[in-house]
């Protein structure tokens, strides 16, 4: 697919289960501006190590391996059951969204971040990740209706709010734009 804008995607994911490896890493999603040519990192949480694989994989350009790992992370989390299952599928499939709309795979990116949201709607991660699937394909209604929906959950956070507002407004500018 060919895009006139520079992104960079990465998961959105952190557990709050303590039973798992984690390592610290950076994690967020913010869309670059045109004229920037470095990721921004934003956000820190701990995660599963599956996912900071992921992650590490989609920075270092291997979208196709990214996708590959987080197909695998979610079939893997079919047979999980507990508490601590519901986070993990959440995450599995944010990931899941973040490496395909990577590759520009819109549509099942889309699918992946929905199927997330309903598992937990009353998180953001994924709300913003499908958010950046809209943007990417051009669905500035829908980016901008996710970028709000998230927005309204990280109140109160402003490292979160500064980086979905950051994308708000990319939108909100690409919607000008278009007029």
């Amino acid at each position: 697919m060919n895009r006139k804008i520079s992104i960079f995607i990465t998961s959105l994911l952190f557990v709050f289960s303590g039973l798992y490896a984690t390592a610290e890493e950076s994690t967020g999603t913010r869309i670059k501006d045109m004229d920037s040519s470095y990721p921004q990192t934003v956000v820190w949480f701990s995660e599963p190590n599956e996912i900071t694989g992921i992650r590490t994989l989609l920075q270092e350009g291997k979208k196709d391996l990214a996708v590959e790992k987080a197909r695998e992370y979610v079939a893997r989390l079919k047979n999980i059951s507990g508490p601590e299952a519901k986070q993990l599928r959440y995450f599995g499939y944010n990931a899941l969204c973040a490496a395909l709309t990577s590759k520009g795979e819109i549509n099942e990116a889309v699918d992946a971040c929905t199927r997330a949201v309903k598992i937990n709607p009353s998180l953001w991660q994924a709300l913003n990740t499908r958010g950046t699937a809209y943007y990417i394909s051009g669905k500035n209604e829908l980016a901008l209706k996710d970028y709000l929906k998230a927005l309204d959950i990280v109140k109160g956070s402003e490292p979160l709010v500064d980086l979905v507002q950051h994308n708000i407004g990319l939108v909100e500018k690409k919607m000008a734009g278009s007029k």
